[in-house]
């Protein structure tokens, strides 16, 4: 595949650059289970509930054991009791990691950046920051038409390309070395930032 430049003003230069990550194969199934376990990785354990022991209230007996006519019952914090705990609830403490090879999270990546065309992908020489400024990206994905889902590589963490990207709706930011299977089939744009895109290719071999 062969890739448009640009500067940072967003004008095309004259020369293209030629990769081979993007002509590998598709596989669905390898991205299915991909996607599966970085989205497991990246969910919340916020939910908690109470359960009996941690209710308030309920430390007496409701009624005497017998001769009431009604149910024994033992304590109003009981799980079938109104107010009561809660049976088998979340407790904020489960742990949803998945783990997969090192070979197939390759795989994946390689099967994700096979899934995008010669228009997903843009190149930029160099964009070097004194200070932040999204007013810079701003315009520049305005002249490139760049509006969904945009997922930029860098070469390293930049602190102010960070900054300047954090206020734009639908922009993700990453390292070459963190490029991931899931980032790259959210991303409807891929712009590579200086020397990111040999880096990427060298990476995967």
């Amino acid at each position: 595949m062969k890739i448009a430049i640009y500067d940072k003003t967003g004008k095309k230069t004259e020369g293209t650059v030629s990769t081979k990550i993007f002509d590998g194969k598709e596989n669905q199934a390898l991205l299915a289970e991909a996607l599966h376990i970085m989205r497991s990785n990246r969910r919340q354990t916020g939910a908690k509930t109470l359960d009996r022991s941690e209710v308030s209230g309920g430390g007496r007996k409701p009624w005497r054991q017998k001769g009431t006519g009604r149910a024994r019952a033992g304590s109003s914090r009981s799980p079938i009791w109104r107010g009561g705990g809660v049976t088998f609830g979340p407790t904020g403490e489960q742990n949803f990691k998945l783990q997969m090879p090192k070979k197939k999270k390759k795989a994946a990546l390689m099967s994700a950046l096979a899934t995008k065309k010669d228009a997903d992908i843009l190149a930029i020489k160099e964009i070097k920051l004194e200070k932040p400024s999204t007013k810079i990206f701003a315009g520049l994905f305005k002249k490139l038409d760049i509006n969904r889902n945009v997922l930029i590589v860098a070469e390293k963490n930049d602190e102010n390309i960070s900054k300047s990207l954090r206020n734009l709706q639908n922009v993700k930011l990453t390292d070459y070395k963190n490029l991931n299977a899931y980032d790259v089939m959210w991303a409807r744009k891929m712009v590579f930032i200086g020397e990111s895109l040999a880096l990427v290719s060298k990476l995967i071999g």
